[in-house]
């Protein structure tokens, strides 16, 4: 039995209303998503508002879906990132609560979401995507909404191009119009001018009356019989005042009928879904053990011809037949062999015999091909059906995985509000629609099954929240940037290593001048090792020749220890400060071994795969000398005007 604690209903206060809140915002996008997709077949079909707000209703519904995994991920993340922020996960962990603890209801609430969203596919979707599918099919396939421009072409009457050159919006006048119609054939267009027009609908609007005046008009007549090829072409021109042609167009909303989408994978429950997976499984395996006879009984059939009846119940003619050329050719035994198989046959008997065999080439590549095209019918029945259940359970186990996500990284990032949530949210929505999207691909593809397809994305992303609670839990500094970035400056070589300088109670032996000329003479062997071949010479050259720079950085690393422990005992608190930025020197020029000579190099880049590693490494080593050689020279840069001034004021002193 589970018991609820304070501290579980303080968490799912703060996360259900959240929830409710991200659920609608992204109910809201994917809408706008989804209109946006197809907006082009909604806008310009005269479709009405009631039309309009049944789709924009219906496909709300089929929607949510979508919007829910998002508003679990959003929610979760912002629970937990306000928490954090508010040092609320700290103060719990304090007492003795783990992160999984906290979690518990809100997975528990997220496991019931899940549970309403399968029943909610199950039960009351089907209806809502079935209408959905309907009207948007209706609105694709209905007619366009009649809105002749101005100065361009207008083709949306179906048969007939019209040009007008002004309209009159106030009265419907059209003035200078110019009419092609080519109902009856590019051939036959008849062409209308006209000074002014008006357009009207019937009360039925199932035709469109266009009254022409002033105008007339031109159009190619059949040639008679026995016409000359250069005699010209017979032609009509009509003038008239006025001319009214009755165009059909049927500008009426006409609804597709549901059932044939009731009939489809999406208006199935899961009852439902099984009975079609079912008969489709078994109408595969019937189809392929048919095609398998049959091309098989039409392979055997070509290949061996019986000149005697079979029958079941009398061999003795065959098998006295079959006796009687085994014997022949006993006795006879002639020397058979390509030569003497060509010589047997005239060129006629030849074609005929090609002629049967491509014949029957072609009559199996047809059986073959109206198998298969029976058997990709039959398995497109299959996938369909099979995708549709899968996705009933995809999207609530998909609530699961997003709280498993969302949680444990709210809990690290410790940031609330619609900032980096909504960021870090989307980003994880985009790359699961992406493989998704891909795994549906390679379903209708036949690349994957479809199984393995319709679960990809959960495959992907599930091991990612499971690694995240775990982290999460653990505290890890593993998931914060700053370790990712001195990973990075160590694998680039960008990293400066400084030191941490305990001041020496012992009294240095040297003087304030001798530390600053100290200091100096190692600036200036820094700054000659920067202008060295070592730092200027091209990466092969170093390489080849290891051997000679290998101990180039011993003498400064050697002389810099020296200085640094002189100047601990320093007593100037500036000075002890400075020397925490001189950086630890690298006491190799690279963390991997180098060639011992030139001819030993040579061999190694031979094999380039297997010396690439050794350049590599040794161009990071030289990055990260470069880089420590000029934090040596600007740290000494700082300290050296300390002693001047401290010298100076000596000298005042004295």
């Amino acid at each position: 039995m589970v018991v609820f604690k304070k501290i579980d209903l303080y968490t799912l206060k703060t996360f259900l209303p959240l929830l409710v809140m991200t659920s609608l915002i992204c109910w809201f996008i994917v809408l706008m998503q989804f209109l946006w997709r197809y907006m082009d077949e909604l806008v310009g079909k005269g479709l009405s508002l009631t039309v309009v707000a049944e789709i924009v209703f219906y496909a709300s519904m089929y929607l949510v879906r979508q919007a829910l995994p998002l508003g679990i991920l959003l929610a979760s993340l912002i629970t937990f990132g306000n928490m954090g922020e508010r040092l609320e996960l700290l103060s719990m962990k304090a007492s003795g609560v783990s992160l999984y603890r906290i979690m518990s209801p809100l997975l528990i609430a997220v496991f019931g979401v899940g549970l309403w969203l399968y029943h909610f596919q199950n039960n009351f979707m089907i209806t809502s995507e079935v209408r959905m599918w309907t009207l948007l099919y209706s609105a694709r396939y209905s007619a366009p909404e009649l809105e002749v421009p101005e100065g361009s072409f207008y083709n949306g009457i179906t048969g007939y191009s019209m040009f007008v050159k002004h309209r009159d919006r106030e009265t419907g006048r059209l003035e200078d119009v110019m009419l092609y119609d080519y109902k009856s054939g590019v051939d036959r267009t008849r062409i209308i001018r006209a000074d002014s027009a008006r357009m009207a609908m019937d009360d039925s609007k199932l035709y469109l009356s266009l009254k022409l005046y002033q105008g007339q008009s031109f159009e190619n007549l059949e040639d008679p019989p026995g016409t000359q090829d250069n005699a010209p072409i017979p032609h009509a021109i009509e003038r008239f005042d006025l001319k009214e042609i009755l165009i059909p167009f049927n500008a009426n909303f006409n609804r597709q009928d549901e059932n044939e989408f009731r009939n489809l994978s999406v208006g199935k429950n899961m009852q439902q879904l099984n009975r079609a997976i079912d008969t489709a499984q078994r109408r595969i395996d019937s189809l392929r053990l048919t095609a398998s006879v049959s091309l098989s009984d039409i392979s055997i059939a070509q290949r061996y011809s019986n000149p005697y009846p079979q029958s079941l119940l009398d061999t003795t003619q065959w098998a006295q037949h079959a006796r009687k050329s085994i014997q022949s050719l006993r006795s006879t035994r002639p020397a058979i062999g390509l030569d003497s198989l060509m010589r047997r046959y005239r060129l006629q008997d030849s074609i005929s015999i090609y002629a049967r065999a491509s014949s029957a080439m072609m009559a199996m590549k047809y059986e073959a091909e109206s198998r298969l095209y029976g058997d990709n019918e039959a398995f497109r029945d299959y996938r369909t059906n099979s995708q549709d259940w899968h996705r009933k359970f995809t999207y609530p186990v998909a609530c699961v995985v997003f709280f498993l996500i969302g949680a444990p990284l709210g809990a690290i990032i410790r940031r609330g509000g619609l900032g980096v949530p909504v960021v870090a949210s989307f980003l994880f929505f985009i790359i699961y629609y992406i493989i998704d999207t891909l795994g549906q691909n390679l379903v209708r593809s036949e690349s994957l099954s479809v199984q393995l397809g319709m679960w990809l994305s959960t495959y992907v992303l599930a091991p990612i929240g499971l690694f995240l609670c775990y982290m999460a839990a653990k505290e890890s500094a593993g998931l914060s940037a700053d370790a990712y970035l001195n990973l990075w400056q160590r694998l680039t070589g960008t990293r400066v290593e400084l030191r941490q300088v305990e001041p020496r109670c012992q009294e240095t032996s040297l003087t304030a001048q001798e530390l600053r000329d100290e200091c100096l003479a190692l600036r200036t062997e820094a700054e000659d090792l920067l202008a060295s071949k070592l730092m200027n010479r091209s990466l092969l050259h170093i390489f080849l020749h290891a051997s000679e720079y290998v101990r180039a950085m011993k003498p400064i690393d050697e002389r810099l220890e020296s200085l640094v422990d002189e100047l601990r005992a320093s007593r100037h608190p500036l000075v002890l400060a400075k020397t925490n930025d001189l950086p630890l020197m690298p006491k190799k020029i690279s963390a991997l071994p180098l060639p011992s000579s030139p001819a030993q190099g040579k061999l190694w880049l031979l094999a380039l795969p297997l010396a690439l590693p050794l350049l590599l490494a040794l161009r990071v080593g030289r990055v990260r000398i470069d880089r420590n050689l000029r934090a040596l020279s600007a740290a000494l840069s700082e300290i050296v005007p300390i002693f001047d001034s401290n010298i100076q004021m000596n000298q005042t002193l004295q």
